[in-house]
């Protein structure tokens, strides 16, 4: 009897494991939003707080349209559209793990919709406004993607879409890359991406100390079992091989959350045509605020490419 005991707490507190590695990993609404608390204090963004929070301040007052639609998975989705006078074009943003579009596009929105683009903001699955319990690293998130692509289309049909993310979003905007997509879509812009799930879940285990051998079978299991869906079923770095789109690649030298490595390995494999611009100095996702010269540069000098009207 007392050999079944054992054999139950053991099942018990792997039950226990496995319910904490999911909602660690995957559990979505846990983020604290790094604007209204200390995240400030930090050394690589105490420079550049008032930037992000002008241009939030920005995202959030300017008038826009609330947006609604549906996952393929009947997950609803929401976003937030802000249109512009002599529309060049829309570009979809996709923001990072445990994040929110007006914190990661803070300092660009505000300049990309200067250039005469409209852009949808969207609230990625398990964050903000948006359905859904977890986070799949890209999984379910580029096919959300693809379903705001179909509403864009749809909305303005022969308009010039640009498919923008950063973090988890870059990978979501890889991902999508690699599907059929419609002929609207012009190119892509990929800021500090990741090259698959399991690369960045086995990279964070292994900053925290972690035995990799140990903890990244039993994330993977919790994905499978408590969500249903399996981290290695999706690779950006693989997805942008099947591309075609010309795509821009952003990535921080100093980037120590998704290391810059990755984000060359993924312009390597990428097969379109492509620009790599990395920031030396810059940490994760913070490419922009240290040197935005040289970033909106690259970012004009790519729509300027992708918008271009065709020749008759």
């Amino acid at each position: 009897m007392l050999v079944v005991y054992i054999l139950l707490a053991l099942l018990a507190l792997f039950l226990f494991l496995e319910i904490l590695f999911f909602l660690i990993a995957f559990g979505g609404r846990t983020w604290a939003d790094f604007t209204r608390h200390n995240f400030f204090f930090k050394p690589e963004l105490r420079p550049y707080a008032g930037l992000i929070l002008s241009g939030k301040r920005w995202c959030l007052e300017t008038p826009h349209e609330d947006v609604d639609i549906r996952a393929r998975d009947g997950v609803r989705l929401h976003g937030r559209f802000y249109d512009v006078e002599n529309r060049r074009g829309i570009v979809i943003l996709m923001h990072g793990y445990r994040s929110m579009a007006e914190n990661d596009f803070s300092c660009s929105s505000e300049y990309v919709h200067s250039q005469g683009l409209a852009l949808l903001l969207a609230d990625q699955r398990a964050h903000g406004q948006s359905g859904g319990f977890a986070m799949t690293f890209g999984l379910r998130e580029h096919e959300d993607l693809l379903a705001w692509i179909g509403y864009v289309a749809g909305r303005f049909p022969g308009e010039k879409i640009i498919l923008e993310g950063l973090s988890m979003g870059a990978s979501t905007v890889l991902m999508a890359a690699g599907e059929p997509l419609p002929p609207e879509v012009a190119g892509i812009i990929c800021d500090c991406g990741y090259t698959s799930p399991r690369d960045i879940i086995r990279t964070v285990i292994r900053s925290t100390h972690l035995p990799v051998g140990l903890c990244y079978p039993m994330v993977r299991l919790a994905g499978r079992v408590l969500g249903g869906f399996d981290v290695e079923s999706c690779s950006a770095l693989e997805a942008g091989r099947r591309a075609a789109l010309p795509a821009l690649f952003i990535h921080g030298e100093a980037d120590d959350f998704v290391p810059c490595q990755m984000g060359r390995d993924n312009f390597e494999a990428y097969a379109g045509p492509k620009k790599l611009c990395t920031v030396p100095g810059a940490g994760h996702g913070l490419s922009y605020v240290v040197d935005m010269e040289k970033c909106q540069r690259a970012l004009v000098e790519f729509l300027e490419g992708v918008l271009q009207t065709e020749s008759s």
